[in-house]
């Protein structure tokens, strides 16, 4: 009887197999390390280990049902961080959103490379549009003092001027900023700006510059270039990029000087070296031929070059 109560549990166990019975050993072990795992991280860890490996798995209905919308979470709540990206990688590394996390962790580290590299590049692009903006004042001012005293001739009208010295007339008249004309005569005004970072507190310089062509009778008599009161002081300033005390006596005199003998410089250049020099305390004057240049602080204040006809 004994014998026959065992064959009978035995037929019995055959005909009721578990899940765990009939699935394979590696599939019921995945499985079984997602299902013990007490780590948010670690579960998420396992169930794409098992998902990856067992794509017709016993389990995997169960396993996907919860990992989908827990990876969503946890890619979203990763904030598209390179921290977060990282994260996700190291938990996630076959999981849907990867290869996105991957391309934001190659770009931040081509960003760790090249960054610096492009911004270095833009300092010092920065700097030199900085230094040019610091000396176009300058510049301007020598430049149309060369077009002055290079004059083909003075004492013409305006249309005998554009007709026969279009050095002059062209970037006068029609280049910008537009010239203004009045019964004495036509003005151009520019604006300069720069930064003064080594200024405390630093600033940003602005300074007008008036290039006029006077008339007499109609007859083009001088070239004037007038800067406000301390104008010289800022040419200085822009040319030698220092930041300049501009009330400061002993600067005024330093920058009216540098301004003199750097117009006298181009006049002789340009005219030739048959010139006299008057000097006084606050101006210089140059007579070369037909032309005469002075160099001086004006009646108002203002900063002065004039170069007008004998």
């Amino acid at each position: 009887m004994r014998l026959v109560h065992l064959a009978v549990a035995a037929m019995l166990v055959a005909c009721v197999p578990t899940q765990n019975a009939l699935a394979p050993t590696s599939d019921y072990a995945a499985y079984r390390k997602y299902k013990l795992a007490d780590a948010y991280g670690a579960r998420l860890s396992a169930a794409s280990a098992y998902l990856a490996a067992h794509p017709l798995g016993e389990y995997r209905a169960e396993v996907a049902a919860w990992f989908g919308p827990a990876e969503l979470r946890f890619f979203e709540s990763a904030g598209h961080t390179i921290g977060g990206a990282r994260a996700y990688l190291e938990l996630l590394p076959q999981g849907p959103h990867a290869e996105e996390e991957r391309r934001l962790v190659a770009s931040w580290e081509k960003e760790q490379i090249e960054g610096p590299a492009r911004e270095k590049k833009a300092l010092e692009d920065a700097r030199k549009k900085a230094d040019a903006a610091r000396k176009a004042l300058g510049e301007t001012i020598e430049a149309w003092t060369q077009k002055a005293v290079k004059l083909s001739a003075y004492r013409v009208d305006r249309a005998t001027l554009e007709k026969n010295d279009g050095q002059f007339a062209e970037p006068f008249f029609h280049d910008p900023p537009e010239a203004q004309c009045d019964p004495e005569g036509c003005s151009k005004r520019y604006t300069f700006g720069y930064a003064v970072p080594e200024a405390n507190p630093p600033l940003d310089r602005k300074v007008g510059l008036e290039v006029r062509m006077e008339t007499a009778a109609g007859l083009v008599v001088a070239i004037s270039m007038v800067l406000p009161r301390y104008g010289f002081v800022y040419w200085l300033e822009g040319a030698e990029v220092r930041a300049v005390e501009k009330t400061d006596p002993a600067v005024q005199a330093e920058a009216l000087m540098r301004a003199k003998n750097r117009i006298e410089s181009i006049v002789r250049k340009h005219v030739g070296e048959d010139c006299t020099t008057e000097e006084a305390d606050e101006a210089r004057t140059l007579t070369c031929g037909k032309v005469r240049v002075v160099v001086k602080k004006g009646p108002a204040g203002e900063d002065l070059v004039r170069i007008l006809a004998l």
